[in-house]
């Protein structure tokens, strides 16, 4: 018979073309690559202009096809695509190891994608090595099928020097996953973006080959509705039955029968094959592209070799029903066909070969997937069974590889079929919910865990259920302590272990729902049950629970304890992140404490760990306490560059979180160096566009409140107090509460609120002799609470207190070296004593001049000599103790009378030192004592 026709040349696609090779040819020398995305209905042509294409490219092609099986393996088309090649290794480094013990569960989900990401990028790396100089194409069909983790990859390529990749999909099939990549592409330089229409009456006129009548056209392009798979399809028939010279129907019908879809068009085109080549075409249809001799020898019935296989699948490319897929590899020409083959094959043989196929590919002797094959041969229950089993291996490989939207199609099928037990059906739906949660959809993950629970009484299965969502804040946590509280009554009396893990669990999503208050004997309760059970794994739940119960700063003495046991569990074979977690818990309470050796005692224990561990994540923590470490001492640029990779570790385990620490990090070294307007711009960024809110936002807010004051940007700081103002005074008491209401008395001062102010000051106090840093996952060390507690007292009129606030600040920030600090602490101080003491103010002035010139504090040297130039302009007055005291309360507006009584000194003495006041300082009478109060103190 004819091959189809239409292949021999391109048709109706001169500009598409030439928009493409354009874009191709720049991309290929570019510094930047390029992105070239084709769209378009099913059967319009995609495939066949990019093969035009990549035909006339003068640079290396790699190309791949996604697949729309389920028991298609994840990144299936650049698996494909690198074929052959060695960065096709990297990507099977992804889930390939056993996932490590850890005590934290979030960290096994980073260490993951830390795994995958680094394959990424040696993937890319040796990608864009074979570009230099020539350029590289690579061709991905068929995205609406792709699974994330493709086309996170074709994210993360894009941009590459001389890498030019083509994405092709059908724009009436665009899932959430899709739309979000083609979104991110779209915004990037150099994509190009083309979408192919239906064919015109010229393009079926050039289409028809010598000798058709053409009346034929107009009659071919309304049968096809311009599709060309369409109208070549119906002209090869045309063609066969010998009426193509023929003139058409005067009504314009087409006369030889339009089927509903290509299924009769396939039967009639395959029935014109010898058998072998149609044997060769319906065995390609249940294997997709891939299919090679061996799968052709395997499901023969009688006698073949593998050079007759070979001859009855290039048979088949000559009828224009397959097409070389790669070397000794192929497929059929167009998914569509695939289907209508498929569909057409006699059922009991289809499910006697996709069983076959199944069980040659779980032996080992054929490449691939039994998924697909299981899930067709689900016809029986035995069958259905192994579909089952099937579908839970791929999916345990697919979410081992971060694939966890593709674990839970293959979940979701698995439960779609009958017959499965209700312990069966339970466990799919239990793995379903974690796999949810790992892919970030929570509520999905805590109604899976909900349904799971109703239908199950097994205390392991409830136990899962009621962990498979952890960490999280908001509302969720009413269902998870509903969970717990379900795994807690089923649970028997000898289970220690499981108790103590569902106990923590409950404590902390408790105290998000508002159940702050008994977290404390919720986690200490959690903690007795642990240590009894022994169990390393519940060990280190309780003591996360109990960590966060007191990471306040009246739990700092407590903490250092829970560290020491913390960095026990991991000396006794328990995971080896629980050290991790110890050393950094030690941290952040040493940096409360102000016990920087300590620190750096620490730290260089860090140092050690992450050399052992590898992990990115404890690279990530390592530098960002490090970079914490410097930014105390003044060490600006070291800081930063401690920062910088703090952040390429973090970028590793795609944890976006780390971008907010990076943040805050930076904006507080932005401040000190004097650059609030570039830290303020940072903070926007963090923030997003607008005032941020949300759970756990008080603590940005006043960071960022707090710096957009310090910028002049009052307006705009102010909203960020006005949300803080009515929150402050319920905050818990957790990790986050001393920095976020000691900034928020910082705001409140500059906004005139004495009530909050106070309220601050107050509440603060207790903790004069702490340094301000979080207790649960500290960012920096801000230095003393003192001294924000003398701005507090300033801001009241308390000159006394503040000055006593200021004058403890420098001493403690210059006992552990805080230069930053000491020299606010001391410009605070100088500030203060400016109009009293002289003296002393010049010399704490002086002093914060010198080191921050010194250390790059442009703001705070210039806050600094600007106290020093008011001394030089104000002229000195020796009052004494006593005087300053009378001054004080005569411009408070006080009589003699009043004044003796409050200083305990007969009204003789006062009316003696108001008159030496009023002679020091030049004036005439009380009210003018006043006004140089006001100017001068």
């Amino acid at each position: 018979m004819p091959r189809l026709v239409g292949m021999a040349r391109l048709v109706g696609r001169t500009a598409p073309l030439a928009t493409l090779q354009a874009a191709l040819t720049a991309g290929a020398v570019s510094a930047t690559g390029a992105v070239l995305l084709v769209s378009g209905e099913p059967g319009i042509g995609k495939t066949r202009l990019v093969a035009e294409l990549t035909a006339i490219a003068r640079c290396p092609v790699l190309t791949g096809h996604a697949d729309p099986e389920p028991g298609a393996p994840p990144l299936w088309p650049w698996l494909q695509a690198l074929a052959g090649r060695p960065e096709r290794d990297a990507l099977g480094t992804i889930g390939a190891a056993d996932p490590p013990r850890t005590a934290d569960p979030a960290t096994a989900a980073l260490l993951a994608r830390a795994t995958r990401t680094l394959a990424f990028d040696a993937v890319l790396d040796g990608l864009t090595a074979s570009a230099a100089g020539t350029g590289l194409v690579v061709v991905l069909e068929d995205l609406h099928w792709a699974d994330e983790a493709t086309l996170a990859l074709l994210g993360l390529a894009a941009g590459r020097p001389g890498l030019v990749l083509v994405g092709t999909y059908r724009s009436t099939e665009q899932g959430p996953a899709l739309r979000g990549a083609l979104t991110g592409l779209r915004r990037r330089e150099g994509t190009t973006s083309v979408t192919l229409r239906p064919w015109v009456h010229e393009d079926v006129t050039a289409l028809l080959p010598p000798g058709t009548d053409p009346s034929w056209a107009p009659v071919l392009l309304r049968a096809g509705g311009g599709v060309p798979l369409h109208v070549t399809t119906l002209l090869t028939s045309l063609l066969d039955a010998g009426r193509s010279g023929q003139p058409a129907p005067p009504d314009g019908s087409w006369p030889l029968g339009v089927p509903d879809d290509l299924a009769d068009a396939a039967a009639d085109r395959l029935a014109r094959l010898d058998p072998a080549a149609r044997f060769a075409v319906e065995v390609a249809a249940l294997t997709g592209p891939g299919c090679t001799p061996d799968h052709l020898l395997l499901l023969a019935e009688g006698p073949w070799d593998t050079a007759a296989a070979l001859a009855a699948c290039e048979a088949a490319v000559a009828g224009g029903l397959l097409v070389g897929t790669g070397p000794l590899s192929f497929g059929p020409a167009h998914a569509l066909l695939r289907e209508a083959v498929h569909a057409g094959l006699p059922a009991v043989r289809r499910l006697r070969w996709h069983a076959r196929l199944a069980d040659a590919v779980e032996a080992g002797a054929l490449p691939g997937d039994p998924v697909t094959h299981r899930l067709r041969a689900a016809a029986d229950p035995s069958g259905r069974a192994a579909a089952v089993r099937a579908c839970r291996t791929a999916a345990a490989t697919a979410a081992g590889s971060l694939a966890f939207d593709r674990a839970i199609e293959l979940l979701d099928t698995a439960l779609a079929l009958p017959g499965s037990s209700p312990e069966i059906r339970t466990a799919l739906g239990i793995e379903a919910a974690e796999a949810e949660f790992a892919a970030g959809r929570t509520r999905a993950a805590v109604a899976r865990a909900l349904a799971v629970a109703r239908d199950t009484t097994d205390p392991a299965v409830l136990v899962r259920a009621a962990l498979a969502v952890r960490g999280i804040g908001g509302p969720h946590n009413t269902d998870i302590v509903r969970l717990c509280d379900t795994a807690l009554q089923a649970l028997p009396a000898g289970d220690d272990a499981g108790r103590a893990r569902v106990l923590a669990q409950r404590a902390q999503a408790a105290a998000e729902t508002g159940g702050w208050v008994g977290l404390a004997h919720a986690s200490a309760e959690a903690l007795a049950t642990a240590e009894r059970s022994g169990d390393p794994a519940a060990l280190a739940d309780a003591l996360r629970a109990r960590q966060h119960a007191v990471s306040g700063p009246d739990g700092v003495t407590e903490r250092l304890a829970l560290a020491r046991r913390m960095v026990e569990i991991s000396q006794r074979g328990g995971p080896p992140d629980a050290e991790l977690w110890g050393r950094l818990w030690r941290i952040d309470a040493s940096f409360q404490l102000g016990a920087v050796d300590v620190v750096d005692v620490e730290l260089g224990r860090l140092d050690g760990l992450s050399a052992r561990l590898g992990w990115p994540i404890a690279h990530w923590h390592r530098h960002r306490m490090r970079a914490a470490r410097l930014l105390l001492s003044g060490r600006f640029d070291e800081a930063e560059a401690c920062a910088d990779l703090a952040l390429a570790a973090a970028r590793l385990t795609e944890d976006h979180t780390a971008i907010g620490v990076d943040s805050a990090f930076r904006s507080e070294s932005l401040r000190l160096r004097g650059r609030v307007d570039v830290a303020v711009e940072l903070l926007r960024k963090a923030g997003g566009s607008g005032v941020v809110v949300g759970r756990g936002m008080p603590i940005f807010w006043a960071n960022a409140g707090l710096n957009l004051i310090r910028a002049g940007e009052a307006d705009e700081g102010h909203r960020y107090y006005e949300l803080l103002r009515p929150v402050v005074r319920d905050l818990p008491r957790d990790g986050l509460w001393l920095p976020t209401v000691l900034h928020s008395g910082e705001i409140a001062a500059a906004a005139g609120d004495d009530a909050l102010t106070g309220f601050c000051l107050v509440e603060a106090t207790p903790y004069a002799t702490h340094y301000i840093a979080g207790g649960s996952g500290a960012v920096r060390c801000d230095g003393s609470v003192s001294r924000v507690l003398g701005v507090l007292a300033a801001a009241l009129g308390r000159t006394d207190e503040a000055e006593r606030r200021f004058t403890d600040a420098v001493t403690m920030d210059d006992r552990i070296g805080a230069l930053p600090y000491r020299v606010l602490s001391e410009i605070g101080l100088a500030r203060l004593l400016a109009a009293r003491d002289r003296e002393r103010a010049t010399g704490l002035a002086r002093r914060a001049a010198d080191t921050a010139r010194r250390i790059g504090m442009a703001t705070a040297l210039t806050d600094a000599e600007a106290v020093l130039a008011g001394m030089r302009e104000r002229p000195a007055v020796a009052l004494t103790a006593r005087e300053r005291d009378v001054l004080a309360r005569m411009a408070e507006g006080r009589t003699n009378r009043q004044i003796a009584a409050e200083l305990v000194l007969s009204e003789r003495t006062v009316e003696t030192h108001v008159a030496h006041v009023l002679g020091k300082l030049g004036v005439a009478n009380r009210a003018e004592a006043a006004v140089w109060a006001a100017r001068n103190t």
